[in-house]
């Protein structure tokens, strides 16, 4: 047990939830319509359940064993690295999924200030960021 893993499992547990906060976050900036913010949800609580699952597919089971040779570490860790890439790949996936779903119920206005709102929001954990100024 460590508490990075105890921080994972958290994280995905609130994938639901931060979903919620980050279409209100959206609603708020760019003040959508009943109908839209249900479009909004769908597709944000769609992408959480899939990063969710994506998160669960790829995780692996790890060894308790601590008397691992320095080959099977190795290959623990090629493995560890192609897992990151898999999960990359599915939030790659899942993210230009949700953003069609969203950008066909929006007008041109609002498409581009949610363009502009997406790069604030975390894609793996739902949390909205504070925008960096330059």
């Amino acid at each position: 047990f460590s508490f990075g893993q105890d921080k994972a499992k958290n994280s995905t547990s609130d994938l639901k939830r931060q979903s919620v906060v980050v279409v209100e976050y959206i609603n708020k900036n760019i003040k959508l319509d009943p109908k839209q913010k249900t479009i909004v949800m769908n597709a944000f609580s769609e992408y959480a359940a899939n990063i969710k699952r994506a998160l669960e597919k790829t995780s692996e089971k790890t060894s308790k064993d601590k008397s691992l040779d320095l080959i099977q570490k190795m290959k623990a860790d090629a493995s560890a690295s192609k897992n990151k890439k898999k999960i990359h790949e599915y939030m790659l996936r899942f993210s230009t999924k949700r953003d069609k779903m969203v950008k066909e119920c929006l007008k041109k206005k609002q498409l581009k200030q949610y363009n502009d709102i997406v790069k604030n929001i975390h894609p793996f954990t739902l949390e909205v960021r504070p925008r960096k100024k330059k």
